[in-house]
Protein backbone atom coordinates (compact mmCIF):
# COMPACT_ATOMS: atom_id res chain seq x y z
CA UNK A 1 0.00 0.00 0.00
CA UNK A 2 1.25 3.46 -0.84
CA UNK A 3 2.17 5.98 1.82
CA UNK A 4 2.27 9.73 1.40
CA UNK A 5 5.94 10.55 1.83
CA UNK A 6 7.59 13.81 2.66
CA UNK A 7 8.61 15.76 -0.42
CA UNK A 8 12.28 14.89 0.09
CA UNK A 9 11.65 11.15 -0.22
CA UNK A 10 9.50 11.00 -3.36
CA UNK A 11 10.69 8.20 -5.63
CA UNK A 12 11.81 8.96 -9.18
CA UNK A 13 11.65 5.87 -11.39
CA UNK A 14 14.27 4.88 -13.98
CA UNK A 15 13.92 6.21 -17.52
CA UNK A 16 12.15 3.85 -19.97
CA UNK A 17 11.38 1.13 -17.42
CA UNK A 18 9.54 -0.88 -20.08
CA UNK A 19 10.61 -0.59 -23.70
CA UNK A 20 7.13 -1.54 -24.87
CA UNK A 21 6.04 2.05 -24.26
CA UNK A 22 8.59 4.60 -25.40
CA UNK A 23 8.57 8.16 -24.07
CA UNK A 24 10.34 11.11 -25.69
CA UNK A 25 10.29 14.25 -23.55
CA UNK A 26 11.93 16.81 -25.84
CA UNK A 27 9.45 18.07 -28.43
CA UNK A 28 9.32 21.10 -30.69
CA UNK A 29 6.11 23.09 -31.01
CA UNK A 30 6.00 22.06 -34.68
CA UNK A 31 6.05 18.38 -33.73
CA UNK A 32 3.31 18.96 -31.16
CA UNK A 33 1.12 20.71 -33.75
CA UNK A 34 1.60 17.82 -36.17
CA UNK A 35 0.61 15.29 -33.51
CA UNK A 36 -2.49 17.28 -32.59
CA UNK A 37 -3.91 17.82 -36.06
CA UNK A 38 -6.44 15.32 -37.29
CA UNK A 39 -8.76 15.88 -40.24
CA UNK A 40 -10.43 19.18 -41.10
CA UNK A 41 -8.74 21.25 -38.39
CA UNK A 42 -5.62 23.42 -38.38
CA UNK A 43 -3.48 24.01 -35.27
CA UNK A 44 -1.22 27.01 -34.66
CA UNK A 45 0.41 29.07 -31.88
CA UNK A 46 1.36 26.06 -29.76
CA UNK A 47 2.65 27.00 -26.29
CA UNK A 48 3.85 24.58 -23.60
CA UNK A 49 3.66 25.67 -19.95
CA UNK A 50 5.20 22.65 -18.25
CA UNK A 51 8.37 21.67 -16.51
CA UNK A 52 10.78 20.30 -19.16
CA UNK A 53 10.31 16.66 -18.16
CA UNK A 54 6.55 16.84 -17.56
CA UNK A 55 5.39 16.42 -21.17
CA UNK A 56 6.35 13.89 -23.80
CA UNK A 57 5.52 11.92 -26.92
CA UNK A 58 4.60 8.26 -26.38
CA UNK A 59 4.30 5.31 -28.71
CA UNK A 60 3.72 1.61 -28.10
CA UNK A 61 1.35 -0.59 -26.12
CA UNK A 62 -0.55 0.90 -23.19
CA UNK A 63 -3.37 -0.08 -20.89
CA UNK A 64 -5.47 2.92 -21.99
CA UNK A 65 -5.26 1.36 -25.51
CA UNK A 66 -3.96 4.62 -26.97
CA UNK A 67 -0.82 3.66 -28.85
CA UNK A 68 0.52 7.07 -29.89
CA UNK A 69 0.16 10.62 -28.74
CA UNK A 70 1.13 13.25 -26.19
CA UNK A 71 1.25 12.73 -22.43
CA UNK A 72 1.04 15.69 -20.03
CA UNK A 73 1.88 15.04 -16.39
CA UNK A 74 2.19 16.89 -13.10
CA UNK A 75 5.57 15.20 -12.59
CA UNK A 76 7.73 13.29 -15.07
CA UNK A 77 6.63 11.88 -18.42
CA UNK A 78 9.49 9.34 -18.20
CA UNK A 79 7.84 7.78 -15.12
CA UNK A 80 4.77 6.78 -17.14
CA UNK A 81 6.43 3.83 -18.90
CA UNK A 82 6.93 0.49 -17.19
CA UNK A 83 5.39 -2.33 -15.20
CA UNK A 84 3.02 -1.16 -12.50
CA UNK A 85 5.30 -2.49 -9.77
CA UNK A 86 6.15 0.69 -7.87
CA UNK A 87 4.16 2.05 -4.95
CA UNK A 88 4.91 5.74 -5.31
CA UNK A 89 5.83 6.62 -8.88
CA UNK A 90 6.18 10.36 -9.02
CA UNK A 91 8.20 13.52 -8.99
CA UNK A 92 7.64 16.74 -7.06
CA UNK A 93 8.26 19.73 -9.35
CA UNK A 94 7.53 22.62 -7.01
CA UNK A 95 5.91 24.62 -9.81
CA UNK A 96 2.73 26.67 -9.88
CA UNK A 97 -0.82 25.42 -10.29
CA UNK A 98 -3.50 26.61 -12.70
CA UNK A 99 -6.17 29.18 -11.79
CA UNK A 100 -8.87 27.70 -14.05
CA UNK A 101 -8.33 24.24 -12.59
CA UNK A 102 -8.30 25.75 -9.06
CA UNK A 103 -11.84 26.96 -9.74
CA UNK A 104 -12.95 23.64 -11.25
CA UNK A 105 -11.83 21.53 -8.27
CA UNK A 106 -12.52 24.12 -5.58
CA UNK A 107 -9.01 24.21 -4.15
CA UNK A 108 -5.35 24.97 -4.82
CA UNK A 109 -3.47 23.05 -7.49
CA UNK A 110 0.28 22.48 -7.91
CA UNK A 111 2.73 21.31 -10.58
CA UNK A 112 0.39 22.22 -13.43
CA UNK A 113 1.35 21.17 -16.95
CA UNK A 114 -0.50 23.14 -19.61
CA UNK A 115 -0.60 22.92 -23.40
CA UNK A 116 -2.23 25.79 -25.28
CA UNK A 117 -2.94 26.24 -28.97
CA UNK A 118 -5.27 27.92 -31.44
CA UNK A 119 -7.29 26.03 -34.01
CA UNK A 120 -9.64 26.67 -36.91
CA UNK A 121 -12.24 23.92 -37.44
CA UNK A 122 -13.58 23.17 -40.90
CA UNK A 123 -16.66 21.42 -39.51
CA UNK A 124 -19.22 22.39 -36.89
CA UNK A 125 -17.89 20.01 -34.24
CA UNK A 126 -14.57 19.44 -32.46
CA UNK A 127 -13.66 15.99 -31.09
CA UNK A 128 -10.54 14.86 -29.21
CA UNK A 129 -9.75 11.46 -27.61
CA UNK A 130 -8.06 11.23 -24.19
CA UNK A 131 -7.53 9.14 -21.05
CA UNK A 132 -6.58 10.44 -17.57
CA UNK A 133 -4.47 8.25 -15.27
CA UNK A 134 -2.85 8.57 -11.85
CA UNK A 135 -0.72 7.07 -9.10
CA UNK A 136 -3.21 8.54 -6.61
CA UNK A 137 -5.61 5.64 -7.34
CA UNK A 138 -7.18 4.01 -5.41
CA UNK A 139 -5.68 4.79 -2.00
CA UNK A 140 -6.33 8.51 -2.20
CA UNK A 141 -9.73 8.56 -3.89
CA UNK A 142 -12.30 10.50 -1.84
CA UNK A 143 -9.54 12.50 -0.15
CA UNK A 144 -8.05 15.97 -0.45
CA UNK A 145 -5.49 14.66 -2.96
CA UNK A 146 -7.84 15.11 -5.89
CA UNK A 147 -5.52 15.43 -8.92
CA UNK A 148 -7.47 16.73 -11.91
CA UNK A 149 -7.48 17.40 -15.62
CA UNK A 150 -9.42 19.68 -17.97
CA UNK A 151 -9.49 21.03 -21.52
CA UNK A 152 -10.69 24.64 -21.59
CA UNK A 153 -12.13 26.12 -24.77
CA UNK A 154 -12.64 29.80 -25.60
CA UNK A 155 -13.88 31.38 -28.79
CA UNK A 156 -17.23 32.10 -30.51
CA UNK A 157 -19.94 30.63 -28.29
CA UNK A 158 -17.45 30.12 -25.42
CA UNK A 159 -16.92 33.58 -23.92
CA UNK A 160 -15.41 32.17 -20.71
CA UNK A 161 -13.08 29.14 -20.48
CA UNK A 162 -15.35 26.10 -20.72
CA UNK A 163 -14.17 22.61 -19.75
CA UNK A 164 -15.14 20.54 -22.78
CA UNK A 165 -13.42 17.43 -21.37
CA UNK A 166 -15.85 17.18 -18.46
CA UNK A 167 -18.03 14.15 -17.80
CA UNK A 168 -21.76 14.32 -18.64
CA UNK A 169 -23.31 16.97 -16.44
CA UNK A 170 -20.14 19.07 -16.42
CA UNK A 171 -18.22 17.02 -13.82
CA UNK A 172 -14.46 17.64 -13.91
CA UNK A 173 -12.32 14.55 -14.54
CA UNK A 174 -10.43 13.99 -11.27
CA UNK A 175 -9.46 11.31 -8.76
CA UNK A 176 -12.56 11.86 -6.63
CA UNK A 177 -14.94 12.07 -9.58
CA UNK A 178 -13.83 8.93 -11.45
CA UNK A 179 -12.83 5.81 -9.52
CA UNK A 180 -14.15 2.37 -8.55
CA UNK A 181 -16.89 3.90 -6.38
CA UNK A 182 -17.79 7.10 -8.23
CA UNK A 183 -18.60 6.96 -11.96
CA UNK A 184 -17.08 3.44 -12.15
CA UNK A 185 -18.25 3.09 -15.76
CA UNK A 186 -15.45 5.47 -16.71
CA UNK A 187 -12.75 3.80 -14.57
CA UNK A 188 -10.09 1.20 -15.44
CA UNK A 189 -8.21 -0.55 -12.59
CA UNK A 190 -4.53 -0.95 -13.50
CA UNK A 191 -3.52 -2.56 -10.19
CA UNK A 192 -5.43 -5.86 -10.39
CA UNK A 193 -4.04 -7.30 -12.53
CA UNK A 194 -0.92 -5.14 -12.46
CA UNK A 195 -0.40 -3.08 -15.61
CA UNK A 196 2.31 -4.27 -17.98
CA UNK A 197 2.98 -1.04 -19.86
CA UNK A 198 2.07 1.97 -17.71
CA UNK A 199 2.97 2.72 -14.08
CA UNK A 200 -0.25 4.51 -13.14
CA UNK A 201 -2.57 2.56 -10.83
CA UNK A 202 -5.76 3.59 -12.60
CA UNK A 203 -7.18 5.38 -15.64
CA UNK A 204 -10.35 6.71 -17.05
CA UNK A 205 -11.67 4.77 -20.00
CA UNK A 206 -11.00 6.40 -23.35
CA UNK A 207 -13.15 9.53 -23.41
CA UNK A 208 -13.91 12.07 -26.13
CA UNK A 209 -14.02 15.84 -25.96
CA UNK A 210 -17.07 17.20 -27.76
CA UNK A 211 -17.81 20.82 -28.65
CA UNK A 212 -20.16 22.47 -31.14
CA UNK A 213 -18.30 25.24 -32.98
CA UNK A 214 -18.59 27.56 -35.98
CA UNK A 215 -16.72 26.41 -39.10
CA UNK A 216 -13.87 28.69 -40.13
CA UNK A 217 -13.72 30.57 -36.81
CA UNK A 218 -10.69 30.68 -34.50
CA UNK A 219 -10.76 28.89 -31.13
CA UNK A 220 -8.27 28.60 -28.28
CA UNK A 221 -7.63 25.45 -26.25
CA UNK A 222 -5.84 24.94 -22.95
CA UNK A 223 -5.13 21.35 -21.87
CA UNK A 224 -4.00 21.19 -18.22
CA UNK A 225 -3.31 18.57 -15.55
CA UNK A 226 -2.24 19.32 -11.98
CA UNK A 227 -1.69 18.01 -8.47
CA UNK A 228 -4.28 18.97 -5.86
CA UNK A 229 -3.54 19.62 -2.15
CA UNK A 230 0.11 18.56 -2.47
CA UNK A 231 2.72 18.00 -5.18
CA UNK A 232 3.43 14.26 -5.10
CA UNK A 233 2.18 11.08 -6.82
CA UNK A 234 2.03 11.75 -10.55
CA UNK A 235 -1.06 12.00 -12.68
CA UNK A 236 -1.18 12.44 -16.42
CA UNK A 237 -3.41 12.69 -19.45
CA UNK A 238 -2.89 10.77 -22.68
CA UNK A 239 -3.97 12.71 -25.79
CA UNK A 240 -4.41 10.41 -28.78
CA UNK A 241 -2.35 11.51 -31.78
CA UNK A 242 -4.29 12.85 -34.77
CA UNK A 243 -7.64 12.44 -32.96
CA UNK A 244 -8.26 16.20 -32.76
CA UNK A 245 -10.74 16.52 -35.59
CA UNK A 246 -13.62 18.58 -36.90
CA UNK A 247 -16.32 16.62 -38.72
CA UNK A 248 -19.23 18.40 -40.35
CA UNK A 249 -22.38 17.15 -38.65
CA UNK A 250 -25.92 18.46 -38.53
CA UNK A 251 -28.28 18.73 -35.60
CA UNK A 252 -31.19 18.52 -38.05
CA UNK A 253 -33.37 20.88 -36.00
CA UNK A 254 -35.92 23.17 -37.51
CA UNK A 255 -37.65 22.67 -40.84
CA UNK A 256 -36.92 19.38 -42.57
CA UNK A 257 -35.65 19.78 -46.13
CA UNK A 258 -36.63 17.24 -48.82
CA UNK A 259 -33.52 15.09 -48.40
CA UNK A 260 -32.91 15.66 -44.69
CA UNK A 261 -33.89 13.44 -41.80
CA UNK A 262 -34.49 14.30 -38.17
CA UNK A 263 -34.53 12.46 -34.87
CA UNK A 264 -37.20 13.15 -32.25
CA UNK A 265 -36.49 12.10 -28.62
CA UNK A 266 -39.17 10.04 -26.86
CA UNK A 267 -37.51 8.68 -23.71
CA UNK A 268 -35.30 5.74 -24.59
CA UNK A 269 -37.18 5.35 -27.89
CA UNK A 270 -36.26 7.95 -30.49
CA UNK A 271 -38.38 8.48 -33.58
CA UNK A 272 -36.40 8.89 -36.80
CA UNK A 273 -38.21 10.80 -39.55
CA UNK A 274 -36.94 10.17 -43.06
CA UNK A 275 -37.96 11.50 -46.50
CA UNK A 276 -40.64 9.44 -48.21
CA UNK A 277 -38.34 8.85 -51.17
CA UNK A 278 -36.04 6.68 -49.04
CA UNK A 279 -36.89 3.04 -49.60
CA UNK A 280 -38.00 0.83 -46.72
CA UNK A 281 -35.51 -1.80 -45.70
CA UNK A 282 -32.49 0.52 -45.78
CA UNK A 283 -30.43 0.50 -42.60
CA UNK A 284 -29.69 3.21 -40.05
CA UNK A 285 -26.26 2.98 -38.42
CA UNK A 286 -25.60 4.63 -35.03
CA UNK A 287 -22.02 5.69 -34.23
CA UNK A 288 -20.63 6.95 -30.94
CA UNK A 289 -18.45 10.06 -30.75
CA UNK A 290 -15.30 8.06 -31.51
CA UNK A 291 -16.76 6.62 -34.73
CA UNK A 292 -17.52 3.09 -33.45
CA UNK A 293 -20.77 1.42 -34.55
CA UNK A 294 -23.06 0.99 -31.52
CA UNK A 295 -26.42 0.24 -33.17
CA UNK A 296 -28.29 -0.64 -36.35
CA UNK A 297 -31.96 -0.48 -37.36
CA UNK A 298 -33.94 -1.16 -40.52
CA UNK A 299 -36.15 1.63 -41.86
CA UNK A 300 -39.81 0.61 -41.61
CA UNK A 301 -41.45 3.76 -42.94
CA UNK A 302 -41.34 7.55 -42.89
CA UNK A 303 -41.10 7.30 -39.08
CA UNK A 304 -39.07 4.51 -37.49
CA UNK A 305 -38.64 3.88 -33.76
CA UNK A 306 -35.01 3.63 -32.62
CA UNK A 307 -34.46 1.98 -29.22
CA UNK A 308 -31.39 3.48 -27.49
CA UNK A 309 -32.03 2.07 -24.03
CA UNK A 310 -28.75 0.14 -23.95
CA UNK A 311 -26.61 3.17 -24.82
CA UNK A 312 -25.05 5.36 -22.16
CA UNK A 313 -25.10 9.12 -21.99
CA UNK A 314 -23.14 10.82 -24.72
CA UNK A 315 -23.02 12.12 -28.26
CA UNK A 316 -24.12 9.88 -31.13
CA UNK A 317 -24.34 10.13 -34.91
CA UNK A 318 -27.11 8.59 -37.00
CA UNK A 319 -26.41 7.85 -40.65
CA UNK A 320 -27.88 5.95 -43.58
CA UNK A 321 -24.81 4.65 -45.43
CA UNK A 322 -24.60 5.18 -49.18
CA UNK A 323 -27.51 7.59 -49.24
CA UNK A 324 -27.82 11.33 -49.95
CA UNK A 325 -29.08 11.98 -46.41
CA UNK A 326 -26.95 14.11 -44.13
CA UNK A 327 -25.79 12.42 -40.89
CA UNK A 328 -27.63 13.56 -37.76
CA UNK A 329 -25.89 14.30 -34.45
CA UNK A 330 -27.85 13.88 -31.21
CA UNK A 331 -27.13 13.80 -27.49
CA UNK A 332 -28.53 11.11 -25.20
CA UNK A 333 -28.88 12.35 -21.64
CA UNK A 334 -30.12 10.64 -18.48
Amino acid sequence: MKERYTLATVLLLPLFANAQLTITDSLTTGTIATLLEGYDVTVSNVAVNCAPQAMGYFTGSSEPAITEGLVLTNGSADVVSGLNDQGSAGLYLGTAGDSDLDFSVGGPTYDACGLEFDCVPMGDTLLFNFSFGSEEYMEFASSAFNDAFAIYLTGPGFDIPTNVAALPGGTTVSINNVNELVNPTYYYNNEVPAGQYVQYDGFTTNLTVFAVVLPGESYHFKVVVADVADGIFDSGVFLEAFSFRSPLLTTAVGEVEPMDMRIIPRGDDWMVQVPSVLAKGREFVVYNATGSVVGRKRITGSRTALDLGDLGMGVYILQVPNSPLKPVRFVKGN
